[in-house]
């Protein structure tokens, strides 16, 4: 008998050496901002890579309405109420610009989302990102670079997702493999397209960007696609995108 209560109580002082080793490291992490340091992986819910479009087609007036409009999502209460039904774990979400082939950066890094206040910190830095491309227009390159920062980053999802929003068209074949090995990696890619009234081709043209987005760029479990009319209407329409791929609703509405 004093066997076994001796046995109970190691386990119990091993229970508790777990708990408050977890309790620690994650309390490091909230400190840190959600970064992690080399070697640490943590498990989070969702991770999201936020991939804009940064190609010359934009001008620097409409970009601002993109990057701001972004910003004020994660400040909205619905963005908030879906951050926190994504589950306990948090989201983790960085900020991508891309233009042409080889043309990508990462612009905010990997950033630990669990409330309004770690929200808050994110818009703050997503607002303070300014502009750091110019070029053409590559969805692949897009896709290719989104899928290596999640490959690369020191979280593991349960779900993994790009988000790629974007005005123009490209490389369609390429486009569709690099799709392809995104969702082999267990990725799920949603589009948002935005249709650019500076460059307006007519009712014509959006059917076709949004025809190219359907079938050259999102794919895997869930994926869909949204429309914003121009550029002033991006902020309605991230912020619903937002609700729908951080909560999951995705699915229940395909």
């Amino acid at each position: 008998m004093e066997h076994r209560q001796k046995g109970l109580y190691q386990q119990g002082r091993q229970k508790l050496a777990q708990s408050c080793a977890i309790a620690i490291f994650l309390f490091a992490v909230f400190l840190s901002g959600g970064k992690l340091l080399a070697g640490q992986t943590l498990p989070v819910d969702l991770e999201l890579v936020l991939a804009t479009d940064s190609s010359t087609s934009i001008d620097d007036a409409e970009f601002d309405l993109q990057q701001q409009g972004l910003a004020r999502a994660f400040l909205h209460p619905d963005v908030i109420r879906a951050i926190g039904s994504a589950g306990q774990r948090g989201v983790a979400i960085t900020l991508v610009q891309w233009s042409g082939a080889g043309f990508q950066t990462k612009v905010v890094d990997w950033f630990l989302v669990k409330d309004a206040e770690s929200a808050a910190r994110f818009s703050d830095q997503v607002a303070a990102a300014g502009r750091q491309l110019r070029g053409m227009t590559s969805t692949a390159g897009a896709i290719r670079f989104s899928a290596n920062q999640i490959a690369s980053n020191h979280y593991e999802g349960r779900r993994k997702v790009i988000d790629v929003s974007g005005d123009g068209t490209s490389e369609p074949l390429l486009s569709r493999a690099e799709s392809d090995r995104a969702v082999g990696q267990g990725i799920t890619i949603n589009g948002l397209v935005i249709f650019n009234k500076e460059y307006d081709l007519g009712e014509l043209a959006d059917i076709n960007i949004a025809r190219y987005y359907s079938r050259h760029v999102i794919g895997g479990p869930g994926a869909f696609l949204m429309a914003a009319k121009d550029y002033k209407d991006f902020q309605v329409a991230i912020r619903k995108k937002l609700v729908r791929e951080i909560s999951g609703q995705a699915l229940a509405l395909k």
